[in-house]
């Protein structure tokens, strides 16, 4: 048991709360012997598989008339006989192709206070347990058996370890509700990207309207200056928005065999035309790599999300400040098995207070920056395990990333 706990733990602190509950459940199978299991949560009018040992499973919808239903509803332990039990799902064993027998329903108690009163707060989901046999001292006939949770934990003197799966159950409610919460937050922050887009729209569509009953309106100073503050405004809100879900993709990486080479040498091919865009073709932008390096597991994708971030400030820096032969310069090695870059401009360098503060949310000093580029930055790199520091000077910026 002790295993497994560190195990979860690790996972909390350096892995997707999916992985937690995913390690939780196996944790469970394995600790009771069942023959497999599952999480169930609510999902609109009914429940679904959140996670299970049986991938085919995995988003399936259950009523609330089911075994799982009584136990979120009422927060009862239902253990059953599933052939003899009508609120077995039958549409579970069609879908596994194989007969549910014995089935443990536990509710999964909700991080929320309990509602108002003695009355207790519904719970959170089920989890699930599958076995060949009966594993209590009930006879087949007296089967179901419905229980508090206190009843339940009273009969389990002599049950094995199901008195530890009942220890777990705070952590996986936990982590059902970190995966709620970022699942409604990136539905939320997206309509409120699709808004913001809109009012751009219409803030144009006011404009012209104006323009159609009098044109000299839009020639007023004040007038010209907001619509200019407004369009900037929501232009602003629309750039955080998207790179706010930006952020929430993070913790879903794809990690595969890659080339880092490759991959730098696609974010200085993008810093160049960036540089071209912004009206500063004379930027050079340097790749150093030796001819061999080893492939690793990476999220490329992410990666060049991060390393592009770098070169965008970095040349967005030499613009700004004029500098003379501006150079982006982008180095990769390995030292001792780690991968190391370093991102470097010969721009001024930055002030330190700046430098101690990069990658904290919203600590922008650009017009018009959303704050989180370099926050989102750091954040892939530690999905990757690794590290990023900021060297700074008078002759320029590096950033060194160890992975």
């Amino acid at each position: 048991m002790q295993q497994y706990f560190q195990d979860i733990i690790r996972l909390s602190l350096g892995s997707t709360p999916e992985d937690m509950l995913k390690a939780s459940l196996d944790a469970c199978i394995k600790l009771t012997g069942a023959s497999g299991g599952s999480i169930l949560g609510e999902e609109g009018p009914s429940l679904q598989f959140l996670f299970s040992d049986n991938p085919s499973l995995i988003g399936i919808r259950v009523p609330f008339q089911s075994i799982a239903g009584t136990t979120v509803t009422k927060n009862l332990v239902v253990f059953t006989y599933a052939p003899k039990d009508k609120r077995h799902f039958a549409g579970v064993d069609s879908k596994t192709k194989k007969e549910t027998k014995y089935l443990l329903s536990i509710p999964i108690p909700t991080v929320h206070s309990t509602s108002a009163g003695n009355r207790q707060a519904k719970s959170t989901g089920a989890l699930q347990l599958l076995f060949e046999e009966n594993v209590t001292t009930q006879d087949t006939s007296a089967l179901p058996r419905e229980l508090t949770i206190d009843e339940f934990t009273l009969s389990l003197e002599k049950a094995g370890h199901f008195a530890e799966v009942l220890s777990l159950l705070p952590i996986i409610a936990f982590g059902l509700e970190v995966v709620r919460l970022r699942q409604t937050s990136y539905q939320v922050i997206h309509e409120l990207k699709n808004k913001l887009i809109s009012g751009i729209s219409w803030i144009d569509c006011l404009k012209e309207d104006i323009a159609g009953i009098d044109a000299t309106i839009l020639e007023n100073a004040t007038v010209k200056d907001d619509f200019e503050l407004a369009s900037a405004s929501v232009r602003e809100g629309a750039e955080l928005s998207k790179s706010y879900l930006q952020f929430t993709k993070i913790y879903s990486p794809v990690f595969a065999m890659c080339d880092i080479r490759i991959v730098l040498r696609e974010v200085a091919a993008s810093a160049k035309a960036l540089a071209s865009d912004m009206g500063c073709a004379d930027l050079e932008v340097k790749l150093n790599c030796p001819p061999e390096m080893h492939e690793r597991e990476l999220d490329r994708g992410q990666l060049k999300m991060a390393f592009f971030n770098l070169c965008k400030n970095g040349a967005e820096a030499l613009i700004t400040f004029k500098t003379p032969n501006p150079v982006l310069t982008l180095d990769c090695s390995e030292n001792s098995g780690a991968l190391e870059i370093r991102i470097s401009d010969n721009g001024p360098g930055m002030p330190q207070e700046i430098a101690d503060n990069l990658f904290m949310a919203f600590k922008t000093k650009k017009e018009g920056g959303t704050g989180l580029g370099l926050t989102i930055t750091k954040k892939i790199i530690d999905v990757h395990g690794g590290s990023i520091r900021c060297e700074t000077g008078a002759t320029g910026t590096t950033f060194v990333i160890v992975i």
